[in-house]
């Protein structure tokens, strides 16, 4: 028991019945911004985590993990990716995963807090390697919804990378249709989208709203999953294409397009890591396409309050 008062804790609640206890051992940041509350905090299992709103967004023990099961099946279903979108992403870390493709000619990253930019800058280097530098990057300050309705740029690839759909955050806009169907206008013919899209386990009809409104915008929607200790839970996203179905990548060979396709080495995503992540466990799939709602602007889905 007295081992337990060691260390100050952060409790962060998954949803309204269920909490995680985190030992914090150093405080290395701490500030806010127009948007939210940020810090950096040292954990005693996780190492430095970026903490947003309390809410951890990704440590290092693991956060490679949830970068590379982000960025590398939408990079390997487009096959040559040359221009990529990326909405969110402020700690540079799917920034740098996109910029290992060696097809990659540009990245625009759109995220809204140039706080959180400028504190992953500073204190996050092992999450970024310097992608922020990286001449193929154009950064921009602002809001992901406003660039994808109203600029004309297409990509071959769109990922994002964003906070969860809260009912008193800036992101819950970016989980509806109308939003889905301005990113389809977004991409290149082949074009692939991928989004973050909250956990399936903790959050299964959340996870199935956005899965299920991806599925009425594009001709091809896949969802999968991965276990991220920082997050204690599965994690899920949704994959879509008008022109490639994700299906696609269980007849590949994913270790030989790595090797083609990326520079060095993925310490998570392999052939095996992919089998895992997308087999996903029958309860879990009956719970998800089971949800039969659509998100909309009049009708947004939120995680739990």
């Amino acid at each position: 028991m007295g081992e337990a008062y060691r260390w100050n804790w952060l409790i962060e609640w998954g949803t309204p019945s269920s909490a995680h206890m985190y030992a914090v051992k150093k405080h290395i940041f701490q500030g806010r911004s127009e948007f939210q509350e940020i810090q950096v905090l040292e954990y005693e299992d996780l190492g430095k985590a970026l903490v947003l709103d309390g809410k951890t967004q990704s440590a290092i023990i693991d956060e490679f993990v949830y970068h590379e099961a982000l960025v590398h099946p939408a990079m390997l279903l487009h096959g040559s990716p040359e221009k990529v979108l990326i909405l969110g992403g402020g700690e540079g870390a799917t920034a740098r995963e996109v910029l290992r493709f060696k097809a990659v000619k540009r990245v625009v990253m759109v995220d809204i807090d140039p706080v959180v930019i400028e504190v992953a800058k500073k204190y996050l280097p092992e999450w970024h390697q310097g992608s922020f530098d990286d001449p193929r990057l154009e950064l921009i300050i602002g809001d992901g919804l406003k660039y994808v309705m109203e600029e004309g740029e297409t990509f071959d690839v769109i990922i994002a990378d964003l906070a969860d759909p809260i009912e008193a955050g800036p992101a819950y806009k970016l989980y509806v249709k109308e939003f889905y169907e301005a990113v389809k206008k977004r991409l290149r013919p082949g074009g692939v989208f991928v989004t973050q899209a909250t956990s399936p386990t903790l959050m299964p009809y959340t996870f199935g709203v956005i899965y299920n409104t991806i599925r009425s915008v594009f001709a091809h929607a896949s969802y999968y999953m991965v276990y991220v200790k920082s997050f204690d839970s599965m994690w899920g996203f949704v994959l879509a294409s008008d022109d490639k179905d994700p299906e696609e990548l269980n007849r590949v060979n994913i270790d030989e397009r790595l090797a083609q396709l990326v520079e060095g080495e993925n310490r998570f995503y392999d052939s095996t890591g992919h089998r895992w992540m997308f087999s996903i466990p029958k309860h879990i799939r009956t719970e998800v396409e089971g949800v039969k709602e659509i998100a909309t602007m009049d009708n947004p889905v939120f995680t739990p309050a």
